[in-house]
């Protein structure tokens, strides 16, 4: 797939430099330019929808920063590399604020300018794989719906052995056997799958706090040993911040690799699993920390085990 650029900067060599590096270099095609801020630079951007808008932050009219506000506020979906030779960290921060995914220092350097671009365009990829994939799993979804309409009998629930089971080799997939989290989780699973009404348990409104609370009194009947809530809770965010950094550093080696391409964006919100990458590609700041989404986790992995 070809990605598309289009270029504001209110300097005609730099202009001219980008568009040569771009052709030249087989990133992409240039649909179209701007030479600064002045007219409708945003609705002209928004009418083309380039896959990736290169601005300049210093320019006559609107500056870069304003432009890329305005396009985010328009729900502009591309990706937008800034311009500049300023290298202030409270103006740059407010580039990134803006929402803006990389920086370009002038005068520019064509080896830093492909490296960004193809940062850039392997992300595009990556999104768009991920598209594809929740594409095809609600493709799956509205096919295995019909299938259970028609079916002439219901499927027997599955067997705690069989549960079990399914639930480690999904959890070493994840990287997660050895971790002490991982019984947690496989208690979660089975104690789940046997809850009349999962729908309603893990509503909107149902705290992971109660879950937590009937796996530790599910240790206290089944395995005679106590267990502290609060332990649990801890094990398992500790077990899901491992998973999340595993599949990370799966998807940095290869945007194709199965584990990440299945459960990347059905395990984790996308945009805290894009931060992890960046953690770890260390490209950004050190204090920043990820989040992870426990019950979109538990949620996830009951799905693939049980639903699945």
């Amino acid at each position: 797939m070809e990605f598309t650029f289009f270029i504001i900067d209110d300097d005609l060599a730099c202009r001219k430099i980008l568009a040569q590096i771009i052709e030249d270099e087989n990133l992409g095609e240039v649909i179209g330019e701007l030479p600064d801020g002045h007219g409708n630079a945003v609705g002209t951007v928004a009418y083309h929808q380039p896959d990736v808008l290169l601005v300049d932050l210093l320019m006559p009219g609107k500056d870069g920063v304003e432009i890329v506000e305005q396009l985010r506020a328009r729900d502009y979906k591309g990706k937008i590399v800034m311009i500049s030779q300023v290298e202030k960290k409270e103006i740059v921060a407010q580039a990134y604020a803006a929402g803006i995914e990389f920086y370009i220092n002038k005068p520019v350097n064509k080896v830093e300018v492909i490296s960004v671009i193809r940062n850039v365009t392997d992300r595009l990829k990556m999104e768009l794989s991920f598209e594809q994939m929740r594409n095809s799993l609600n493709a799956l979804d509205r096919i295995g719906s019909l299938k259970r309409d028609h079916r002439p009998v219901e499927a027997k629930p599955l067997g705690r052995d069989v549960i079990r089971d399914r639930t480690r080799e999904l959890l070493a997939d994840l990287g997660l056997i050895g971790e002490p989290g991982s019984h947690d989780l496989i208690q979660i699973v089975l104690f789940l799958s046997g809850v009349p009404d999962i729908e309603k348990y893990l509503g909107e409104y149902r705290h992971l706090k109660d879950l937590y609370q009937a796996i530790h009194d599910t240790y206290l009947r089944d395995e005679e040993k106590k267990s502290d809530v609060r332990a649990i809770e801890q094990r398992v965010r500790r077990a899901v911040k491992h998973a999340m950094e595993h599949v990370a550093a799966l998807g940095l080696e290869d945007y194709n690799n199965p584990i990440f391409e299945r459960y990347g964006s059905k395990f984790f919100d996308f945009n805290e699993l894009r931060l992890k990458m960046k953690e770890l590609e260390n490209t950004t700041d050190k204090d920043s920390k990820t989040r992870v989404n426990i019950r979109q986790f538990i949620n996830a992995l009951y799905g693939e085990i049980v639903k699945g």
